[in-house]
């Protein structure tokens, strides 16, 4: 909840992460409860029956109960420990009161799996969840909020009921400055691998950040004197093959914008690399900026003209800045009428 303050300014800044400010995205109070503050909320008193926990007891002690209401893709794994996890939740009292959502606010919660960034019933059970997967944790005093809860909304050893959503993770990447020239090198193209893998499997958003992070740890200003001697082809091509994928990805995810982000990167090293014009005049096309697609199709159609796809797509382009046109027109005449 927005208006909650959980004394974790300072670990936010230091991770340079944005996170919600819910009440199950912070870590477990100390058994005195912590100096929590909140502003502006009211516990109302409720008068539904509270019903019995149920679930699997992963923890060992009756900690954590879990439900699996839509199971996930369980050839990934679970995400292991340091990874950033993307969910959504819902958070209730057992009584049904709900408290928290992130539903209810825009974009995802993330946290990091066994950091302590969240309530330690998050740590343990979004552990155990397969990407896709929808469960309810239900998390006793000890795995929430404990003695004291987090007034006023959340009272004191209270049970806390949340329906968790994973929708993907991402797994902890070592920084550049802890890899070696030529270490860089082989870790992009293991990345590469694990985001061609990604794809097969129809993981589009997961490729897409394998493929960048891929491309990000070849960028020539983080090697000291160059590519490694003998592997400078080798890295340039890997560095093209990376960021094309990541192009191709974000057209099949319709993210239109970072397509055309990562084309213009690569067109500024090759004016005249085929895939990037294609793919970027396919996106300012989605975009509406019929005037440069047009510019960009043309360009890769002088390169490839025998490409059906680079026709289709200006025809397409043609038809839809035809369109627009005839839509301003109209709405112009009956402004002025």
């Amino acid at each position: 909840m927005a208006d909650h303050e959980h004394g974790h300014a300072e670990k936010a800044e230091q991770e340079h992460e944005h996170q919600h400010d819910g009440c199950c995205g912070h870590a477990k109070k100390e058994e005195d409860g912590g100096d929590h503050s909140h502003t502006e909320h009211g516990h109302a008193e409720h008068g539904h029956a509270e019903a019995e926990p149920t679930g699997d007891d992963i923890c060992g002690d009756g900690g954590v109960l879990k439900t699996v209401n839509k199971a996930g893709d369980s050839s990934s794994g679970t995400p292991p420990p340091g990874s950033k996890v993307k969910v959504h939740y819902v958070g209730t009292l057992m009584d049904g009161s709900k408290f928290d959502s992130s539903r209810d606010r825009s974009g995802f919660f993330e946290f990091k799996i066994g950091q302590g960034q969240v309530i330690k019933g998050w740590d343990e059970g979004v552990a155990t969840m397969h990407k896709g997967e929808l469960a309810t944790l239900i998390c006793r005093h000890d795995y929430a909020y404990g003695e004291s809860g987090s007034p006023p909304k959340i009272p004191g050893k209270a049970t806390l009921k949340f329906e968790v959503e994973l929708f993907s993770w991402k797994e902890e990447r070592k920084q550049k400055w802890e890899l070696s020239d030529e270490q860089k090198v082989e870790t992009a193209s293991a990345y590469k691998t694990k985001g061609t893998a990604a794809f097969n499997a129809g993981s589009f958003d997961e490729a897409q950040e394998w493929y960048h992070d891929a491309a990000d740890l070849l960028d020539t200003a983080d090697f000291s004197n160059g590519y490694p001697a003998g592997r400078e082809d080798e890295a340039k091509n890997l560095l093209l093959s990376c960021q094309l994928n990541e192009a191709q990805m974000c057209i099949k995810q319709e993210d239109w914008a970072m397509t055309t982000s990562v084309c213009s990167t690569v067109l500024q090293r090759e004016p005249d690399n085929f895939k990037a014009l294609f793919r970027r005049g396919l996106a300012l096309s989605k975009s509406g900026e019929y005037a440069d697609a047009k510019k960009d199709l043309l360009a890769a159609s002088k390169i490839d003209p025998k490409s059906k796809e680079v026709r289709n797509a200006f025809a397409a382009c043609k038809e839809a800045a035809e369109a627009a046109k005839a839509k301003e027109k109209a709405l112009a005449s009956k402004m002025f009428k």
